[in-house]
């Protein structure tokens, strides 16, 4: 009877401590994960994802997305589309329009309404958020809440709610055509495999991607889950869920008559009670077998309560009748053996545990522990200690077979101590035939053992013994040279890296100084290097660099100290006598030396080498040679016909000149000092202007008027071009609407807009943010951008062609050798650069590269502009051999849309310049 009452006084506390209800969210977690059930194939959900947003670029997602999903989900067959979306409020009206209509045409949309906090207090008030009523004119409205638990977790959904005095369906009863109660909630069945769910990406849906055979006849919930959407809810089984998703489950709960009801709580406990009853008042003997049954029992609860989850729908809430038969377990015990009896076993318990865990710990520890007694035999040893010193049974043995010398010197010194002595770590060298050294850190400690004495008095005494604590550093050794090493060299070549040059630099310049010579300082870089990896593989470059190393050791280490400064980059310095004539003689001999052929792995290797150099007499720190020779390097490498340059005090100005346009560049737009001017495009025959060339112009409130010539260059090095390009494409479009409707447009495209951005997604953009029309826009694109055959060039051009936009090829003649690419293209333009207009275009070479010119296009279907016109008769010699267009100082200087819209308005041609070829 007592037993009775503390078990029903301990089930009462654990239900209002919760901790029942936590037992039982995990007993039915489990059954679900037990009970897997399939989906049942009528629903889809169409994923608002991460690479949805990615490709779409923005959010929310303008309506006429979700209309254009709308009528392909028709058009796939679907029954029923349910979007889990908010549309309470206004966007667009011509968007909310496009959308009302794709809902009008389907018939079967329904969308999401749902209550939510005023404001960031829970109690402060709800709001509703319900569609607009122009979409509700042609849409069911579902609500879309699920309750959360007090775990934080989702457990239910609603058949439906009171939203503004009108009881509205949930998507699930919607979804699932339940047409009971609309009141209260249901369990979810997490048993089903909702993960398995088919689901189709927003992109893919809207694309066409997916097969249309996956929406026919079946119902769509379209839905988000991409985590910055914030979308995700707790439940069981499956971690974190989509809201989206959760409905789905809800509605396949009910599709599949799945909703469960929690119950059996009572029933539970009371079997419970009886069982314990009924073994009360047997005459079993043994608390073992007592607790044996009442586990038996558990067992068997939660094989009916599973039996009664998976057959029934009923959830059954066991734990509390689990925590009864664990309270009358432990009753039984303590009925059965007694409070002491219970103790001492529990004593003895924890002793053996702790005298197993000491011994693991001993055997297990990283370090090798060796224990000698006051007579130097071995009492203990760890698994590491025996395999450190290759001893397979060393208790009992002299330390002094076993261990090296001042291990075993050093232990005697600590055991003939009276006293503790705080250990200091040393080093021991062991040595083994035919094994490299190893390097043993040890530190002895003495400390005293009891042992009782073999006679009747059972007498206690203590005995000395040294603890050995060793540790194998070889390792740590051989790293902490390696890395020294590494600190100063580079291991590919065995040259000196840049910090160990720098550091063999200062200390060079400081006796240059002191000996009153000169410091020269050389750097030279391979330039075609990045094309030998390309072609041969990264282990190539590595050799190449090795050998490049090899001879300058072998053959101009003399007074000379080398670095490899990067991957591509050498540095050598050397103190010169300060009337020597000796730099330029160095280098050629570098030149000669390291840029003979290599032969590697059967493959002839020829390497490019570029060079600068600084020499100093004393006032330059060694950083600042470096720098400066450096300096030289950078710019003998941005110029194609010297290979050799000497660093001058300007170069310094210039760079840093660089630097500061580099820094500036990135700051313009937001500064408004950019600006787009216009050269008109006119007519040979009538002097009619037919378009502008658009060209950017940079205003520095400081610094100036920058030349494009000077910032063109460092904005297509850092990539800052595809942005500058996207500004400039937006500008001049936006200006050119103000523009004459007949006025064509030219904007250049660099060939790092191809490489490293989107044109075709920026040109789109700017045409529907500007409304400017496709058919008037020319993109302009150099012959060098053909030079980089890994570029899909072709596809572009072709998608901006379908558009509408025209392409020309620009500076024609001055760059890419090969005319093969011209017909592969669809340039409807060649612009003849500035360079084959002479002053008088008389001479045969002059006509025949122009005519040749006009002969190419015509076969191509193309058209020719020339640049560079300044002179009437340029103009008229050009149009009578066939020239279409020009374009020159003649016609005008590059000025603003203002100045462009007024010459325009005043005359639109150059009547005075027409000429006579017509």
């Amino acid at each position: 009877m007592i037993l009775t009452l503390i078990i029903v006084a301990g089930v009462l506390a654990m239900r209002a401590w919760g901790l029942t209800a936590e037992f039982d969210r995990y007993l039915w977690e489990t059954r679900f994960s037990l009970d897997q059930r399939p989906v049942s194939g009528e629903i889809v959900m169409v994923d608002i994802d991460a690479r949805s947003l990615d490709q779409l670029g923005v959010w929310p997602l303008p309506r006429r997305i979700y209309a254009d999903l709308i009528d392909r989900l028709n058009a796939a067959g679907a029954e029923e589309i349910v979007f889990d979306v908010d549309f309470s409020s206004a966007s667009d009206a011509e968007e909310d329009r496009i959308f009302a209509s794709a809902i009008e045409r389907a018939g079967n949309v329904s969308l999401a309404v749902f209550l939510q906090s005023a404001t960031a207090d829970p109690d402060s008030g709800q709001i509703i958020n319900r569609p607009l009523d122009m979409f509700l004119e042609n849409a069911w409205p579902v609500v879309v809440m699920v309750p959360m638990e007090d775990d934080s977790r989702i457990w239910r959904n609603l058949y439906g709610y009171d939203i503004g005095g009108t009881t509205e369906l949930s998507v699930a009863s919607y979804m699932s055509g339940y047409s009971g109660d609309p009141a209260g909630a249901f369990t979810l069945d997490f048993g089903i495999a909702i993960d398995q769910l088919p689901r189709v990406s927003l992109i893919d849906a809207l694309n066409a991607a997916a097969d249309e055979e996956t929406f026919a006849g079946r119902k769509v919930i379209v839905g988000a889950s991409a985590l910055e959407l914030r979308d995700l809810f707790a439940v069981p089984v499956f971690d974190l869920l989509p809201g989206s998703l959760i409905q789905a489950l809800g509605a396949e709960t009910l599709i599949q008559n799945r909703a469960l009801t929690i119950g059996g709580e009572g029933v539970a406990v009371a079997g419970v009670l009886i069982v314990l009853l009924l073994l009360m008042m047997t005459s079993i003997d043994g608390w073992r077998v007592k607790v044996v049954i009442l586990g038996l029992c558990a067992v068997v609860i939660e094989v009916i309560a599973f039996a009664l989850h998976k057959n029934e729908t009923l959830l059954a809430s066991t734990a509390s009748a689990h925590i009864a038969l664990l309270i009358a377990a432990a009753g039984v015990v303590f009925r059965e053996l007694g409070f002491h009896k219970i103790l001492l076993h529990v004593t003895t318990i924890g002793k053996r545990n702790s005298e197993r865990m000491l011994g693991l710990v001993f055997d297990d520890s990283f370090d090798a522990i060796v224990v000698l007694n006051a007579q130097g035999r071995i009492t203990a040893a760890s698994q590491v200690a025996r395999t450190l010193f290759k001893c397979h049974e060393p208790v009992g043995k002299a330390a002094a077979d076993l261990l090296p010398q001042d291990l075993v010197d050093e232990a005697n010194s600590v055991l003939a101590m009276q006293s503790t002595t705080v250990p200091v770590p040393k080093i021991s060298v062991l040595h083994r035939h035919g094994e490299k050294h190893r390097y043993i850190e040890y530190v002895v400690t003495r400390s005293e053992r009891a042992v009782a004495k073999a006679d009747r008095r059972r007498q206690v005494e203590t005995q000395a013994v040294a603890c050995l604590t060793c540790r194998d550093v070889t390792e740590e050794r051989e790293s902490a040279a390696q890395l020294k090493y590494l600190a100063r060299f580079n291991p590919i070549t065995g040259l000196l890296n840049r910090a160990g040059f720098e550091d063999e630099l200062t200390k060079l310049a400081a006796g240059t100084r002191t000996s009153g010579r000169d410091l020269l300082v050389v750097q030279f870089a391979i330039i075609n290097l990045d094309q030998i990896i390309a072609s041969l593989g990264f282990s190539f470059g590595d050799k190449i660099r090795h050998a490049v190393a090899s001879r300058l050791k072998n053959y101009l280490e003399h007074e000379v100290v080398w670095s490899a400064i990067t991957a591509d980059v050498f540095a050598g310095a050397l103190a010169i006598d300060p009337d020597a004539d000796f730099e330029e003689s160095f280098v050629e001999t570098v030149e000669r030396v390291v840029g003979e052929d290599y032969s590697l792995d059967g493959s002839r290797i020829t390497v490019q080498l570029k060079f600068g150099y600084v020499r100093s007499n004393g006032p330059m720190a060694a950083d600042e040679v470096l720098k400066a020779s450096g300096n030289a390097l950078s710019r003998v490498r941005r110029e194609t016909r010297s290979a050799v340059l000497a660093f001058r005090p300007e170069m310094n100005e210039a760079l840093e000149r660089r630097r500061k346009l580099e820094t500036e560049l990135f700051k313009a737009i937001v500064r408004d000092e950019l600006r787009v001017v216009y050269q008109p495009l006119v007519d040979l025959k009538d002097g009619a202007i037919v378009g502008a060339e658009a060209l950017l112009r940079w205003e520095h409130r400081l610094m100036g008027s920058i030349s494009p010539v000077e910032f063109i260059p460092i904005a297509e090095e850092n990539g800052y071009i595809v942005e500058l390009g996207a500004w400039v494409l937006n500008r001049a479009m936006k200006e050119a609407m103000t523009l004459s409707d007949a006025l064509r447009l030219s904007v250049n495209v660099s060939a790092i807009q191809f490489s490293r951005g989107n044109v075709v997604s920026t040109v789109i953009e700017a045409l529907d943010r500007t409304n400017f029309p496709a058919g008037r826009l020319d993109l302009e694109i150099t012959e060098s951008l053909f030079i980089d055959e890994s570029l899909d060039l072709r596809f572009c051009m072709e998608e901006l062609k379908a558009l509408g936009c025209s392409f020309s090829l620009d500076d024609f003649g001055t760059g890419y050798s090969s005319l093969g690419y011209i017909p592969k293209y669809p340039f409807s333009k060649i612009k003849l650069d500035r360079s084959f207009v002479r002053e008088n275009i008389d001479s045969e070479k002059d006509i025949a590269i122009i005519e040749a010119v006009l002969h190419l296009a015509s076969g191509n279907n193309m058209s020719v502009l020339v640049e560079g016109i300044e002179t009437p008769d340029q103009a008229r010699k050009l149009c009578e051999l066939g020239c279409q267009y020009g374009q020159g100082y003649l016609y005008g200087r590059p000025m603003s849309a203002i100045e462009l819209s007024a010459l325009l308005a005043s005359a639109g041609q150059y009547p005075e310049l027409k000429t006579s070829c017509s």
